[in-house]
């Protein structure tokens, strides 16, 4: 089995490392237009073969079971487009980006591509970036979206499938859209909000004053940010949606702070409570 990677950071190459502890007959290959990625993972010799250009990896490309882009959500389309002349019917396209509606869309417009890609993403992740911070059960629990195209075969999804139970991670089957505006609220909300916590409350004469809850509540802000704003830019809407809804609710607590009206706010806080106990850690 002959497996690509595009896209070598933290979910790239925790695949990659996933994969080979998980298969014996598998052959990897990754793409990265960082130097310093090849550079690393060439030292460590966790896939087979490496490069920074798609165009000269064509026959491998070519050979190709699966291939899955790692890349921020806007340039999935751009890796997909380069990748059609090089690839075989039998492949499986798939990704990684924490959208989906508009990346489906266009993948479901192109007659070729309706038959070969599947969106993918796993909701699993580091406050680490780059290929330093992947490890080999990084999905291991976790649940791992799937949006196949209009015209993708079940035997290609079954396939699918099957690759990501042996990563050790729960395949889910979505509508896309439902899938954006699901992780508005679960994802793409509270990473915003960890920012803007961040943002207002570390000032240059409190940085030692700050206890565990704010840390635990805040750690996913020392993620890449330029990754976040490209999943504020693909996913705008349902994005500000999910802001909208919780703004209502933070100046319903200030209307109730303001009129000294504790027992509604004690309603909020208990709702809370027991709404954060149904989640499983």
């Amino acid at each position: 089995m002959i497996i690509g990677i595009i896209g070598l950071g933290l979910i790239g190459t925790s695949l990659a490392l996933s994969f080979k502890k998980e298969f014996k007959n598998v052959y990897l290959w990754g793409v990265d237009k960082d130097n310093k990625v090849l550079d690393y993972l060439s030292e460590r010799k966790i896939l087979d073969v490496l490069g920074k250009d798609i165009t000269r990896l064509r026959d491998l490309i070519g050979e190709s079971d699966y291939i899955f882009i790692s890349v921020y959500p806007s340039g999935v389309v751009d890796v997909v487009e380069n990748l059609k002349n090089y690839v075989s019917e039998k492949v499986i396209i798939t990704d990684t980006a924490s959208t989906k509606f508009k990346i489906m869309n266009y993948m479901n417009r192109d007659e070729f591509l309706r038959k070969l890609f599947i969106g993918g993403h796993p909701l699993a992740g580091r406050e680490v970036s780059g290929p330093l911070g992947a490890v080999d059960n990084l999905f291991t629990g976790k649940v791992y979206f799937l949006c196949p195209a209009f015209e993708v075969s079940e035997e290609k999804v079954e396939g699918l499938r099957r690759i990501i139970e042996k990563i050790n991670a729960s395949p889910i089957i979505i509508d896309p859209e439902k899938h954006d505006e699901i992780l508005a609220f679960t994802s793409h909300l509270p990473q915003i909000i960890a920012y803007l916590l961040s943002y207002v409350s570390v000032k240059e004469d409190n940085l030692s004053f700050f206890g565990s809850g704010f840390k635990d509540t805040t750690r996913i802000s020392k993620s890449d940010y330029n990754l976040w704003l490209d999943i504020l830019k693909e996913n705008d809407i349902k994005i500000k949606e999910a802001l909208v809804e919780f703004e209502k609710t933070l100046k319903d607590l200030i209307e109730n702070l303001e009129r000294k009206d504790f027992e509604k706010i004690r309603h909020i806080f208990k709702d809370s409570r027991e709404k954060r106990l149904r989640l499983r850690d």
